[in-house]
């Protein structure tokens, strides 16, 4: 049986044909003559004889649904959503068929809402993994951050960097647009995110073409919620935890749709407070490895930081065909680092000649302002479509830093003090603009493209002084100035198909980046500049094949390339300090990082899926440390070619009617291979 299994997959995947049970798919929209598109309704055929279900679907956003592998015969159509009178109407199934419904909306008072079903916690489709925020209890109350955590393939670190599948390099949407974030910036925006207002969130180890290429390990969108039903809707939720510290989110969602219009907003606020306990021991050797002298710390750093994050926006449904919206978003996230540092400095005995004591504080402040306007367009009944979309975003955050530093002899005698004060103002725009079209070639196969064009302007400043015995003169070796302009150009083809139990969908995108660096220099430090351009493209292939007719086993397939430019403070060659042992400098002549993803699916039931990975990154991104006269000077470096390999099992079981579990494990073997200065290494 296992001999006979390959040998189909086999087949499959070299020439996509065999004999199958053809079965029909049901597709269209929930619709609402005065508001449009309905979301949310519950779409279901039911048999004839006793009413089960068959088969059901949510409308999406956009009110579209898809019933797919369903036997031909005669069903019983039903949409219901609350505020509506439900519709039946008795259907034939002799071929995959389109079908628009319309609902009528109540005129009577709404006594009682009955949930008669609710979507699992994990949904997978041949591109992605769809998580069901709400189908969690556990996400009840908690923050996007959270609940990406607990997501299937989803883990995070200790600095708050968000990895798939243990890989680093994840690019964040919402609702299908990047948010242009990354690190601390990104981690506190999630965190102000409460799940309340999470429809789901999407998982893409390798995202369709429709979508940037950055992101070496796939993409994560968080689609949040709109309430599209006539008349006025709010909600409010609060929330706190106490641990050693003390932090809450809290959230206010209102919704307001009569006639052809629809507006909306909400606003997020919340306060948390936490803290690192670091220790750092280095170990100095002589050229026979006999030990010279050792370096001890320990940082213990407390982080405080507020938000508040607002969102307000109106949509305008013009005709049946064509609606224009706008929107407006704004994020201002303040928070505060103090860190007590201790260091001791060794000899080769390991007896203390000298300690040096640190206070560093560090104030923040970070904005952000998103402007959107958009128009889309229904071309025609077949469900031809455009859209345009201009965005304008704005980045801009303040950190001032103070070191203090003190150094003490063997007996507790202060030897030498230093104050280091520094402003690093820093602003980001971003213009971008894009366009996507959809054709439906017929009721089984679609074709779409897209266009798109970004560019982002950087301007960052670092200005630091020195104070010693009382008296203050600038920095030079840390003072800088740092210009940065990037363009990117995008185009893309996109084509998806059935062919009884398999499904195919082909993608090509290309990217062209140029980009233009300008460091100032100073007084005593030399200006220099660098530009570069480049082009890429990236493929995507998909397939699934239901193996039997029942559609119990599943194998899918999926290939893409992807891309991770490096972060414009990654080229800034300039040097800023971490503390008064280590510095950081970036480096210009970073290149990208490409990477080639394959995965390859077996699921029974939709309820246990098997997966096995492999990826292949070049050039790869690492720090790299020199040091000099005893500092540690961090730069990163195109260094390493990576090799993954990967399997995970997902399951998701109803237990009991009221009992649900979901696990989920992974296996992941990481090599690194890379050539640093004079050594080759291979972890």
């Amino acid at each position: 049986m296992i001999q006979r299994s390959i040998i189909i997959t086999i087949h499959f995947l070299i020439s996509i044909t065999m004999y199958a049970q053809v079965k029909y798919s049901m597709s269209g929209k929930v619709s609402d003559t005065a508001i449009g598109a309905i979301a949310y309704a519950t779409v279901a055929l039911h048999n004839t004889a006793d009413s089960t279900i068959v088969k059901a679907d949510y409308s999406d956003t956009d009110g579209s649904y898809d019933l797919t592998n369903i036997v031909a015969g005669t069903y019983l159509l039903s949409a219901s959503m609350p505020g509506y009178a439900t519709y039946y109407e008795t259907i034939i199934l002799d071929k995959n068929t389109v079908k628009d419904i319309a609902l009528e909306a109540k005129v009577e008072d709404l006594k009682a809402v009955t949930v008669s079903a609710q979507k699992p916690y994990i949904e997978r489709k041949i591109d992605r993994t769809i998580v069901n925020v709400d189908a969690l209890l556990a996400n009840a109350g908690s923050t996007a951050f959270e609940a990406l955590e607990r997501a299937p393939g989803v883990s995070t670190d200790n600095d708050g960097n968000i990895k798939l599948k243990g890989r680093s390099g994840v690019a964040i949407y919402i609702d299908d647009k990047p948010t242009y974030l990354s690190g601390v910036e990104l981690e506190n925006y999630l965190k102000s995110l409460p799940t309340g207002s999470i429809k789901h969130i999407e998982i893409m180890t390798n995202p369709p073409a429709k979508y940037e290429a950055a992101g070496n390990a796939g993409v994560i969108n968080i689609v949040t919620k709109r309430n599209r039903l006539a008349g006025f809707f709010g909600n409010l939720s609060t929330n706190g935890q106490r641990s050693r510290f003390y932090r809450s989110n809290n959230s206010l969602n209102v919704n307001y749709n009569k006639n052809k219009v629809g507006l909306y907003a909400n606003v997020n606020g919340g306060y948390r407070k936490s803290y690192q306990d670091l220790n750092i021991n280095r170990y100095y050797k002589n050229e026979d490895s006999s030990p010279s002298s050792a370096f001890k710390q320990n940082s213990y750093i407390v982080k405080s930081s507020s938000n508040i994050n607002a969102k307000a926006g109106i949509d305008y449904y013009m005709t049946d065909k064509t609606t224009i919206g706008a929107s407006f978003k704004t994020l201002t996230n303040p928070g505060m680092d103090i860190t007590d540092n201790i260091a001791d400095v060794s000899d080769a005995t390991q007896a203390v000649q000298r300690v040096v004591k640190a206070y560093n504080t560090e104030e923040m402040n970070f904005k952000n302002k998103t402007y959107n306007t958009y128009i889309r367009h229904l071309i025609d009944t077949t469900g031809s479509s455009i859209t345009l979309d201009l965005d304008y975003v704005t980045y801009n955050s303040y950190n001032d830093q103070l070191f203090n530093n003190i150094f003490y002899n063997n007996v507790g005698t202060v030897t030498y003090s230093d104050k280091i004060n520094g402003s690093l103002p820093s602003a980001i725009s971003i213009y971008a603009a894009k366009t996507d079209y959809t054709l439906p070639i017929n009721k089984i196969a679609t074709f779409s493209a897209g266009l798109k064009t970004a560019h982002t302007k950087t301007d960052n400043a670092a200005v630091y002084d020195n104070t010693i015995d009382g008296m203050t003169t600038p920095d030079y070796n840390l003072t800088n100035k740092f210009l940065y302009d990037e363009w990117i150009h995008a185009a893309y083809v996109n084509y998806t198909t059935k062919a009884g139990p398999i499904e195919l969908q082909l993608g090509l995108r290309s990217e062209y980046t140029t980009l233009e660096g300008d460091q100032l220099g100073n007084a005593v430090k030399p200006r220099s500049t660098f530009n570069r351009n480049y082009l890429g493209f990236f493929p995507t292939l998909f397939a699934s094949w239901n193996v039997d007719s029942a559609a119990l086993h599943n194998l899918s397939f999926s290939y893409g390339r992807r891309i991770d430019r490096p972060y414009f403070q990654d080229l800034n060659p300039f040097v800023s300090p971490l503390d008064k042992f280590t510095f950081y400098t970036g480096n210009p002549n970073l290149k990208p990082t490409y990477t080639n993803n394959l995965s390859l699916t077996h699921s029974y039931k939709g309820q246990i899926n098997t997966t096995l990975t492999f990826a292949k990154t070049t050039d790869g991104i690492n720090e790299t440390l020199e040091i000099n006269d005893g500092i540690y000077y961090s730069r990163p470096n195109n260094i390493t070619t990576q090799y993954t390999y990967g399997i995970s099992v997902e399951a998701s079981i109803q237990a009991t009617p009221w009992y649900s579990i979901n696990a989920y494990t992974e296996y992941d073997y990481f090599q690194y291979k890379s050539t640093l200065y004079t050594e080759t290494l291979n972890a």
